[in-house]
C-alpha cells in the first residue's frame, strides 16, 4: 500500500545528508517540505591507536559487530587510510544491529552474517550470544557509546575488544536556534531523530525552548532513540517497525497524512 502524501507538511530532519540521506529523500518524495538541521557531526577518535591495532589484527577476530552504519563507515575509512584492503573486513563473521547498518555492510564489504529482529544493542548481543562464547569479538564504536552491546557480549562469554572508531560531536548550539523559532511560529509538523545523540544535542541547544517539541510529532528511527526522547521528557510519537530512514518517513506520513 502506498504511503499517504505529506503535501503541505513540514518535517525537520536533525541529521543531514552526510548521515541519513534516505530519510530526507523519502520525505521529499512524499511531498513534505524538508528542513535539514543537522544536530550532530562526527570526528576521528581521540587516539586512533587501538582501532589501528585492531584493524591490523582483523585475522585474529571471529566476529566484528557494528551497532551503526556510521561505525561501518568510519571503520572502513580508517582501514583504507592504513593501506589495508577492504577485503580484510570480510574475513571475520559480521553482525549488524539493523537494516541500515546491514545495507551499508552489504554495499561496502559483504552482507552480514547476523542481523537481529530488533535494532538495539541488547538485541544484537542476545542474537550473538550462542555464537560468541569463547570467541573474540571486535566492536568498533563511538566514544562514550552505550554499554548494552558490550555488556551482553561479555555476559555471553565473548572476549570483547571495544575500540573507539569515531566521536559524536554536537553541532554548535547557534546552528540549532532556528528550530526554536520555527516551533514557536507553528511552522513545523514533525521533527525526525535518527540517533540519541541528536536528541540530546537538540534539547541542550534549545534549552527552555525545547518545550515546543512537545507540540509537534516527534519521530524516532528506533527504540534507543525513542528512549532518549522519553529520558528528555518528550513523547515519541512514531517509531517504525523497520529502523531505516525510508521506514521512518513512511511512518511519519502514516501519522500526519496530507495537510
Amino acid at each position: 500500500m502506498a504511503s499517504p502524501r505529506l503535501d503541505h507538511r513540514t518535517v525537520v530532519v536533525t541529521r543531514g545528508k552526510a548521515g541519513e540521506d534516505a530519510l530526507s529523500a523519502r520525505l521529499a518524495a512524499l511531498g513534505a517540505e524538508v528542513r535539514e538541521l543537522p544536530a550532530i557531526g562526527f570526528a576521528p577518535p581521540a587516539d586512533p591507536g587501538p582501532l589501528d591495532a585492531a584493524l591490523r589484527g582483523l585475522a585474529g577476530f571471529d566476529w566484528v559487530a557494528f551497532a551503526s552504519a556510521t561505525a561501518v563507515e568510519r571503520t572502513l575509512e580508517r582501514l583504507v587510510a592504513l593501506g589495508l584492503p577492504r577485503a580484510a573486513l570480510a574475513g571475520p563473521r559480521l553482525a549488524a544491529v539493523g537494516a541500515a547498518t546491514a545495507a551499508r555492510l552489504a554495499r561496502e564489504v559483504r552482507p552480514p552474517d547476523l542481523v537481529p529482529g530488533e535494532a538495539t544493542g541488547e538485541a544484537l548481543a542476545a542474537a550473538l550470544a550462542s555464537a560468541v562464547r569463547g570467541r573474540r569479538v571486535l566492536v568498533p564504536r563511538p566514544a562514550a557509546g552505550r554499554p548494552e552491546l558490550i555488556a551482553g557480549l561479555e555476559a555471553a562469554g565473548a572476549t570483547v575488544t571495544a575500540v573507539e572508531a569515531y566521536r559524536t560531536v554536537p553541532a554548535p548550539p547557534e546552528t540549532l536556534v532556528p528550530l526554536a523559532g520555527w516551533l514557536a511560529a507553528g511552522e513545523v509538523d514533525a521533527v525526525a531523530f535518527a540517533s540519541p545523540s541528536a536528541v540530546q544535542a537538540v534539547v541542550a541547544a534549545l534549552g527552555t525552548g525545547a518545550a515546543g517539541l512537545g507540540r509537534v510529532l516527534l519521530a524516532a528511527i528506533g527504540p534507543t532513540t525513542a528512549q532518549a526522547l522519553r529520558e528528555a521528557g518528550l513523547p515519541s510519537g512514531v517509531v517504525p517497525g523497520e529502523h531505516t530512514g525510508e521506514a521512518l518517513a513512511d511512518a511519519i506520513a502514516a501519522r500526519l497524512g496530507p495537510g
